[in-house]
């Protein structure tokens, strides 16, 4: 007697013991590595370093590190990124880490420079050269980084945030102004000697272009230096003022130069200054 039997039955039943077998090898070999987590501190970070520029500094990622990846190690793969977001969101530092040798790790914490400071809503903050912002005053509980916040040198101002009434931020965000302009400034005439003698700039618009206003005092003479750059050169313009600043330091009084008109500079008296002029 014959007796059909379908094809592929035995196949199909071969197949279903097959997902069946893989699926309890992998149960077998999470319920082994979890007993090895859970009882042995496999994968724990042992290999881990924290390069900080100060104790405090050191403390304070620990404030904000997961405690979960100090019992298994590649959890810190994807949370590296987020404890170096947060530590740079509350301090002025930039955080990075590294995996030299496999499952070891080393994070770099460093102070931000001080590049410019801004004078603010009735405060005064310190912008880096990254452009991240922040106000001096709340970092009392930390040694400051060095750099011009402990140093003489001109304080800004920018003109389109004088009616900014927004909430003053927190910790440590994004300069709200573009700091090409102060970049390209800087690197024409922050050299000259009469730049020291700089208290104050403010960053203005006049015309479509940029107005740099600034403020010098030089011994009992005060000068208020009116510059744009798109009439001048940054050479020709700051040698242009060193000469006359040091021939208007023998007249004595008080002075405006403005070099905002095309291939002149006009001189134009402050209280107790000198009568109005032009230099061509």
């Amino acid at each position: 007697m014959w007796v059909s039997v379908s094809p592929g039955f035995y196949d199909i039943g071969g197949a279903r013991g097959l997902r069946c077998s893989k699926m309890a090898l992998l149960a077998a070999f999470l319920g082994f590595a979890w007993r090895l987590y859970e009882y042995n501190g496999w994968m724990s970070l042992s290999g881990y370093r924290v390069e900080a520029q100060s104790p405090a500094l050191e403390r304070r990622l620990w404030d904000v590190f997961p405690p979960r990846c100090l019992r298994f190690w590649p959890f810190f793969l994807g949370d590296a990124e987020g404890v170096g977001g947060v530590l740079e969101r509350l301090l002025p530092v930039s955080v990075s880490t590294r995996m030299p040798e496999w499952g070891r790790f080393v994070t770099t914490v460093k102070w931000l420079v001080p590049w410019v400071r801004v004078r603010w809503r009735g405060r005064v903050w310190c912008i880096s050269r990254e452009g991240r912002m922040w106000n001096p005053a709340e970092l009392d509980e930390l040694p400051a980084p060095a750099g011009p916040s402990d140093a003489e040198g001109p304080i800004w101002q920018f003109a389109q945030l004088s009616d900014d009434m927004r909430p003053l931020p927190s910790g440590v965000f994004t300069s709200p102004v573009s700091l090409d302009a102060i970049v390209v400034f800087l690197q024409e005439y922050q050299d000259y000697s009469w730049f020291g003698s700089v208290r104050e700039i403010v960053l203005d618009r006049r015309a479509g272009a940029d107005l740099f206003r600034l403020n010098l005092v030089r011994g009992k003479q005060r000068f208020e230096v009116l510059i744009q750059r798109s009439k001048y050169s940054g050479q020709e313009l700051g040698a242009m003022l060193e000469e006359i600043l040091m021939r208007l330091s023998k007249e004595g009084g008080n002075h405006r130069i403005d070099a905002t008109y095309e291939g002149k500079v006009l001189l134009r008296k402050l209280p107790g200054g000198p009568k109005e002029g032009s230099l061509k």
